[in-house]
């Protein structure tokens, strides 16, 4: 979320969605701020609905998602609630000690027995534009943004290199 409001994409007038939100501490954070926003989430908040929003954020849920089917299931659909921007975060690689974890399926266990993926940046990368035939732009370690305009992809890319 630091990337978006930095970047300034997140405008008054427009709706956030945050698919896969925990305890919901963006969403609370965003609406103190004075934005509209909401969240889900399967474990924490399974009675909120799913909504269709502006900005939607799947924020590091593909990490936690141990069936590869599930986890391009959740992109898939986050993308499918996002009228204009897929914000999506994943863990990465260089950032742990994968040497103590145990090897589960595509991922690892934790020492607090939870599932966990890494991802390389460009594997990530790849798999959220392969998933959603669409670009993915790297704005920052593990973080994409998918526009759904390639009109705004461009905008954005333009006032990025200016800056």
């Amino acid at each position: 979320m630091k990337t978006v409001l930095e970047y300034g994409l997140l405008k008054p007038d427009m709706t956030f969605f945050d698919y896969g939100c925990g305890q919901g501490s963006d969403v609370r954070g965003l609406q103190a701020l004075g934005h509209q926003a909401e969240g889900w989430d399967p474990v924490h908040r399974s009675d909120a609905a799913k909504r269709e929003a502006d900005i939607v954020n799947l924020g590091y849920v593909l990490n936690v998602i141990e069936d590869p089917a599930e986890r391009l299931e959740a992109l898939v659909d986050a993308h499918r609630h996002c009228r204009k921007l897929l914000v999506v975060s994943g863990l990465i690689n260089e950032t742990v000690d994968l040497a103590r974890a145990r090897q589960y399926s595509d991922g690892v266990l934790t020492r607090a027995n939870t599932f966990q993926k890494f991802f390389e940046q460009q594997e990530l990368q790849q798999y959220v534009e392969d998933a959603l035939d669409n670009s993915a732009v790297p704005v920052a370690l593990g973080v994409f943004y998918v526009f759904r305009n390639p009109a705004d992809q461009q905008d954005f890319l333009s006032a990025r290199s200016r800056r």
